[in-house]
């Protein structure tokens, strides 16, 4: 989990170009000061936000609490930045909407920074991001020629194209691809196109409509017509998720699922959709205000305070087992009984014992009459102190093989364990 938060830390400076970590100082609000940043807020959602609907709900309730003083004993400037972007987030479910309290940030983005300091920012920056390869935690390839590639955290390609590009081109003699975004919150736009343009062909996808209401403007995101290396376009592509996907992984999540290319297994994701940006209310207060409204070619819609529905609902904890199950179910077509059981075994030797007998579950369902099956299924029961399951699995491979000597030992050892 450390490493997760440094990482999340990361990217919340790499989108935001640097964030200031220093305690801002704190001063008790006066009533004025109050007043005047609850305007501001108004005047903004009433501009920018990409709901006009929800902009005037949450002008409303505002309004409301002004009236009915909620906020008048609030006076600590970090409790009522919580207290604002609680109520925003009640009315509009965005959580991407935020009220900071940050003059440090504010004050440190106002001054004059030369091309060479800013330079020198950026590459202390793309140090920090190759210190964590970008987020591209882990790429590896699973008994049965699946690929598995943990990803946690979206980097802008620029810095990490060359990273993006090794991981895509290591998994792309694999018969599957299973992309675990169970503990990614986001990141940088780009990287999510440059990824997504691996499972189609040459010719460009619509992969986003974006549409901005204050100006009227309209935009369209399509996947790379050129990428460096094998492209993945013709496999099952899985993804994982959780409650903490959010965000450009959420982006991701929903494009793949909704064009057809990837099925998606875990968790209904986190429901942030909608493109951000940051403003200063005054010198001490900002707001991160959804602006630009991500639309979906085919559903015309997208994912905010929803969330990405999975095809495979499952925990966050079995969504790998069960994406790797079927991508073994879809791809194997010879020896699958054998290619199952020794999955079943990697994970008994890597102590997770529940994933195991998942797989040897499966194993047994599909080859019912196969004695083999039934008996590493009792060693998994076994091994996780189930005797009455274990003793069930060993009867029936003994049922199934007369002559199996560890089936006979096993059972006989079961039945002296009080």
């Amino acid at each position: 989990m450390k490493t997760y938060f440094k990482i999340m830390l990361l990217v919340v400076s790499f989108v935001t170009i640097q964030n200031v970590v220093a305690q801002d100082t704190k001063r008790d609000l006066t009533k004025k000061e109050k007043n005047a940043i609850v305007s501001s807020i108004q005047t903004h959602l009433n501009t920018s936000y990409v709901n006009l609907e929800l902009s005037n709900k949450m002008i409303t309730e505002l309004n409301k609490n002004l009236k009915s003083k909620k906020y008048e004993d609030i006076i600590d400037p970090s409790e009522f930045s919580k207290a604002l972007t609680e109520d925003l987030q009640n009315v509009s479910k965005d959580l991407h909407l935020k009220v900071r309290f940050e003059p440090k940030r504010i004050s440190h983005k106002k001054r004059m920074i030369s091309d060479e300091k800013q330079l020198e920012r950026e590459k202390r920056m793309a140090m920090q991001m190759a210190e964590i390869n970008y987020g591209f935690t882990e790429t590896k390839i699973l008994n049965g020629n699946i690929g598995y590639l943990n990803l946690r955290l979206f980097a802008d390609i620029k810095y990490a194209e060359e990273t993006a590009t090794a991981a895509m081109n290591f998994l792309s003699n694999t018969n599957a691809i299973i992309i675990d975004l169970r503990t990614n919150g986001g990141g940088v736009p780009n990287m999510m196109q440059l990824l997504a343009s691996y499972f189609f062909d040459e010719t460009p996808v619509l992969l986003s409509d974006f549409y901005e209401r204050q100006t009227g403007e309209r935009t369209q995101l399509y996947s790379f017509a050129a990428v460096n290396g094998k492209r993945s376009s013709d496999k099952p592509v899985y993804i994982l998720t959780s409650k903490n996907t959010f965000s450009a992984a959420e982006a991701f999540t929903y494009t793949l699922k909704h064009l057809d290319k990837a099925t998606v297994v875990g968790e209904v994701t986190k429901g942030g959709a909608n493109r951000t940006k940051r403003i200063n209310l005054n010198d001490e207060f900002t707001i991160s205000v959804p602006y630009i409204e991500s639309i979906h070619p085919i559903t015309k819609t997208n994912w905010e305070g929803k969330g990405v529905q999975p095809n495979i609902k499952t925990t966050e904890k079995d969504a790998f087992v069960n994406a790797y199950i079927d991508a073994i179910n879809k791809t194997v077509k010879r020896n699958k009984n054998g290619v199952l059981n020794k999955i079943g075994y990697t994970f008994l030797q890597e102590k997770l014992v529940d994933n195991a007998i998942t797989v040897f579950q499966e194993n047994v369902k599909l080859f019912p009459n196969e004695a083999n099956s039934w008996d590493s299924l009792g060693e998994a029961y076994f091994i996780n102190r189930d005797k009455e399951n274990a003793l069930k699995s060993y009867t029936k491979a003994l049922d199934l093989d007369p002559n199996s000597e560890s089936a006979k030992a096993m059972i006989l050892k079961l039945e002296k364990i009080k």
